[in-house]
């Protein structure tokens, strides 16, 4: 169920990101635009990079204590059209009680015959030299609807997923490019909209599972800000920025006051988010075939490759 949900999140990503200043357009008549342009494409290049810096501060009802969190990380992406595959490739650096370390990540993501979605994922963490592959296969899900589907998500359909975006009047220089700048913003409001809809697709009511019911609720005044530069020429995206600035960590942080409180009343726990951004710049275009490694395809053979949400879940902890 949970990778169903991220699947319909990460498709109705891919299907925003492919989709002369002209003060007569509008939001929709850009984004229109854009997802024509996008969907004729063949492929897409990214260069995406990310920071993460978050600070918790401790107290003790005396003094207070401040932990640093801080990630970053970059990563070079392709991903081809018909049929659906991407491939990433990076590195990702983690920091925390003046402990940090480097992981190296690869994924590919292929459809197979059968239209189902296969995803393979490498980590190698610097530190200890461990390496390890993940798999998993979304089974019953076709991907060529799918994608099919994203092609055709207009402003309107956009909507219905609690998505709104506004137009800047003016017109933003972009590394020489003129761009239209289109803006949005997803919170929880956004984030149920778009259950409701995931739900509509997969069949199964998302709502009803009781962790991303939990999910939702902490994830109240938590807010996140979406902005594309579109080239007034080409009608595709040229870079996007997305960042969590302005986020009302309220309802979180009682959250997770309450949980302290079982273990010592005197506890006090404030999670202050520093930076939580990422940078994405696009190139348009046919890209190299994406092709699973051999060794990939040995580790899920012999059994030693894991599963995607296992990984997930070590990674959190």
């Amino acid at each position: 169920m949970k990778r169903k949900l991220l699947l319909g999140l990460i498709t109705l990503g891919a299907a925003s990101m492919l989709c002369g200043f002209d003060s007569a357009e509008t939001a929709d008549s850009v984004m229109q635009k854009m997802q024509e342009a996008g969907a004729a494409a063949a492929g897409v290049s990214m260069d995406m990079g990310m920071n993460v810096d978050v600070a918790v501060n401790i107290g003790d009802g005396q003094t207070t204590s401040t932990l640093a969190v801080a990630m970053s990380g970059d990563f070079a992406i392709d991903a081809s059209m018909d049929p659906f595959g991407m491939k990433m490739d990076g590195n990702m650096k983690v920091s925390a009680l003046g402990e940090g370390e480097e992981i190296t990540m690869k994924m590919y993501g292929v459809t197979n015959d059968a239209g189902e979605f296969e995803t393979y994922v490498y980590t190698e963490d610097s530190t200890s030299g461990e390496a390890e592959w993940a798999y998993d296969k979304e089974e019953g899900l076709d991907m060529a609807s799918l994608m099919e589907m994203s092609k055709s998500m207009d402003a309107a359909a956009l909507s219905e997923w609690g998505l709104t975006f506004e137009l800047a009047p003016e017109a933003a220089d972009v590394n020489g490019t003129e761009c239209y700048v289109l803006s949005t913003t997803m919170d929880s409001s956004t984030l149920s909209s778009v259950l409701a809809k995931a739900s509509e697709l997969s069949g199964t009511d998302l709502t009803a599972d009781q962790d991303v019911a939990a999910a939702l609720a902490m994830l109240e005044g938590l807010k996140l800000n979406l902005s594309y530069n579109v080239d007034t020429a080409t009608y595709l995206p040229v870079s996007m920025h997305m960042d969590m600035n302005g986020s009302d960590l309220t309802t979180l942080n009682a959250l997770v006051q309450s949980m302290m409180a079982d273990e010592d009343s005197q506890t006090t726990v404030e999670i202050v988010l520093n930076d939580v951004s990422i940078d994405v710049t696009t190139a348009y275009g046919a890209v190299e075939p994406i092709t699973v490694p051999q060794e990939a395809l040995d580790a899920v053979a012999s059994g030693e490759a894991e599963s995607v949400d296992e990984l997930v879940e070590e990674v959190a902890d």
